[in-house]
Formats: structure tokens, C-alpha cells, sequence
């Protein structure tokens, strides 16, 4: 998937580094092949991680309360993160 399909809410798994496993949601788009994640607990929306999307599998589900919030220039918060992350890894 190119960094053109991506876009902020997205759910990705890291697949590198010592993170592999983990699931993110994209909360911002840096460059042309790095983004940034947070889970909303070890990495935060105010600190998030620099991923490279070739170590990240990219799900086709989108926070829709992270993506609106992004849309819209509001912040979007730790506790949105957790909320919307946990629900979906739940759904897949």
C-alpha cells in the first residue's frame, strides 16, 4: 500500500523492530514513506512513533471518531485512541 492510501485512523500492525506485533492507528503522515502511530498508552498522541510503512501491515478499517476529529482540526486524544483501537482489533 503506498503512503497515498493512508490516511489519519488508519489500523496497523508493526511487523519490524522490537514493537512487531503491536497494533496503532495512524495519527499523522510524515514525508513520503513514514507515518505516525500511537496506541494512546506506551506511545501517546502527544509522542507518537515514526514508522516506516514498510514495516507496518495495513488494515483496511479507519477510527472513524480519530479520522472526523482530524478532518475537522480538533485534537484527538489518548483516551480516542484507546477507545477506537480496542475496538477494533476486537472486530477482526
Amino acid at each position: 500500500m503506498s503512503i497515498d492510501m493512508i490516511q489519519i485512523g488508519h489500523l496497523v500492525c508493526s511487523v519490524q523492530g522490537r514493537d512487531s506485533g503491536r497494533f496503532y492507528l495512524v495519527v499523522g503522515i510524515e514525508g513520503e514513506s513514514r507515518v505516525l502511530v500511537a496506541d494512546g498508552e506506551g506511545r501517546k498522541v502527544e509522542n507518537p512513533k515514526r514508522k516506516n510503512i514498510k514495516h507496518l501491515k495495513i488494515y483496511g478499517t479507519v477510527a472513524g471518531l480519530v479520522a472526523d476529529k482530524a478532518r475537522n482540526g480538533r485534537k484527538i486524544t489518548n483516551a480516542d485512541v484507546r477507545k477506537e483501537l480496542k475496538s477494533l482489533v476486537e472486530s477482526l
